[in-house]
């Protein structure tokens, strides 16, 4: 339950934006999951002036029609009609580059915040085009739900490429027990995308859509076991930007041979991720997955997050 703060008074609200994994192997630009216990925050209150500024100790862009929390702010208060500036301070949580949704955090965030300032007037159904097009300016002029939604819903979120606005929220019926590694490099979303294939052959596109077909349905079921061999084999985006990560092979087998269902890149990387047999195993294979990525390689043992954007204390 969200409690309306008094805007008049300039009374300040918390909130958090957290993490998402993307692609889960053959779901490019069409499948994300919201992650539990790491993400964004970000304190935001009205101000006397008229803009939105922006303070972070992170080296992000503090003009807000260049950062993707400011940015989904300023819709957000464009579609109420306020006119009312805003001060937002960014606690980056995640790694900037990792591929854990960090942009797409802020962005949910940012726009949960001026909502809840303004005394809620809006669902986060009708937030998601805000939030899609403040992501928008991470991912290289394009719109891409696959972090955005997931961060806003939480949960398993299916999106259109096409059409971003078109999205299903998929209840998981069991826990997931997830290991995440976030190798000590970054890569940003707009260049992973340039080395992907222009065209991808017939036999190829086949086999992807019948294993995102299968790995959903698994995801319904909650059979984990029979998710993982379809998350691992994809065979148009993984195998280009598993070159950008030069730990990825190790890791991968590490994470296998620790115990783990199946493990693979989540959204443009570096960071990888594993599907654990149970809550006992999950911590050993994220051991294996941080020690296999090298040093100032950063793990979290964590489970999809189904609640999404939310105000904090």
């Amino acid at each position: 339950m969200f409690t309306l703060l008094n805007s008049t008074n300039k009374q300040s609200v918390r909130v958090y934006g957290p993490a998402s994994l993307s692609n889960l192997g053959p779901g490019f630009d069409t499948l994300g999951l919201c992650l539990k216990g790491i993400g964004d925050i970000i304190e935001a209150r009205f101000t006397s002036g008229h803009e939105i500024t922006i303070t972070s100790s992170a080296p992000i862009p503090l003009v807000a029609s260049d950062n993707t929390a400011g940015r989904a702010a300023h819709l957000v208060m464009t579609k109420a009609a306020d006119k009312r500036g805003l001060h937002l301070s960014i606690k980056k949580g995640i790694p900037l580059g990792s591929g854990i949704g960090g942009s797409a955090a802020s962005a949910s965030a940012g726009a949960w915040a001026a909502n809840l300032l303004l005394g809620t007037p809006f669902s986060k159904e009708e937030l998601a085009h805000a939030v899609l097009e403040a992501e928008r300016l991470a991912s290289g002029g394009t719109l891409h739900g696959d972090n955005a939604l997931p961060s806003l819903f939480g949960g398993l979120v299916l999106t259109s490429p096409a059409k971003p606005l078109d999205y299903r929220c998929i209840q998981l019926s069991t826990p997931l027990h997830l290991a995440v590694v976030m190798p000590k490099r970054s890569i940003l979303t707009a260049d992973a995308r340039t080395i992907l294939p222009s065209a991808v052959p017939r036999i190829e596109a086949v086999h992807n859509a019948s294993d995102l077909a299968f790995m959903l349905h698994a995801f319904i079921t909650g059979n984990w076991e029979a998710v993982s061999p379809y998350m691992m084999r994809d065979r148009v985006v993984e195998p280009a930007r598993a070159s950008l990560v030069p730990c990825y092979h190790a890791v991968r087998e590490a994470a296998m041979d620790a115990g783990a269902y199946g493990a693979a890149l989540t959204g443009s990387g570096p960071a990888m991720f594993a599907i654990a047999r149970d809550s006992d195993s999950v911590s050993k294979v994220c051991d294996a997955m941080v020690r296999a990525a090298g040093e100032g390689a950063r793990g979290i043992v964590t489970e999809a997050d189904v609640h999404g954007v939310r105000q904090c204390s």
